[in-house]
C-alpha cells in the first residue's frame, strides 16, 4: 500500500483554479464567496481528498465546538439516556460531543480527561468513576475548562 501526502489548501486551490484565500473562506463557510465558486471548491475538496483539520482551526481561533462527556458506566440505562439526551441538545447547537466510557475505572478516567484537555475541549461533563478522589480534577480546574458533574 502506498502512502500519499495529505492534501493541502494549495492543492484545492490549484484543482479549483482559485486562490488559497478563496478556499479558506469556503472552508470557514463565509458568505463572501459566490455560490458557484463555493461549489467548485467543494468539488475540488472531494477530488483531492482534503480533510479539514478542525483542531488546527480551533487553535487559530482559540475556540472549540467540542465537549467531552466522560461517563462512568454507559451500560447503566440512566447514563445511556443522559448521554443520548445531551448529544441531541449539543447537535442542535452545533456542538460535537466526544463520549468516553470509563467503566468505573479512575485510572482510565484520568487518561480520558488528560486526552480531552490536550484536544482543547470547550468544556466537560463528567460522571466520576467510583473511587475518584477530589484531586483528580485539579488539572481541569488549572486549565480553566468549564466542567459539569453528573451523578
Amino acid at each position: 500500500m502506498t502512502s500519499r501526502a495529505k492534501a493541502t489548501i494549495l492543492d484545492i486551490a490549484r484543482e479549483a483554479g482559485v486562490s488559497k484565500s478563496t478556499v479558506s473562506l469556503v472552508l470557514q463557510g463565509s458568505g463572501l464567496i459566490r455560490p458557484e465558486t463555493a461549489v467548485k471548491v467543494r468539488k475540488a475538496i472531494e477530488d483531492v481528498g482534503y480533510v479539514y483539520n478542525r483542531g488546527a482551526a480551533n487553535l487559530r481561533k482559540a475556540h472549540s465546538n467540542v465537549i467531552g462527556m466522560v461517563i462512568n458506566d454507559l451500560t447503566n440505562p440512566f447514563f445511556a439516556e443522559l448521554a443520548v439526551g445531551m448529544e441531541r441538545v449539543f447537535q442542535a447547537a452545533g456542538i460535537v460531543p466526544f463520549i468516553a466510557n470509563t467503566a468505573e475505572n479512575p485510572v482510565r478516567q484520568e487518561e480520558v480527561l488528560k486526552s480531552l484537555l490536550e484536544q482543547g475541549v470547550a468544556g466537560l461533563i463528567v460522571s466520576p468513576a467510583r473511587g475518584t478522589t477530589p484531586g483528580a480534577f485539579r488539572r481541569i480546574e488549572a486549565a480553566g475548562v468549564p466542567v459539569v458533574f453528573a451523578m
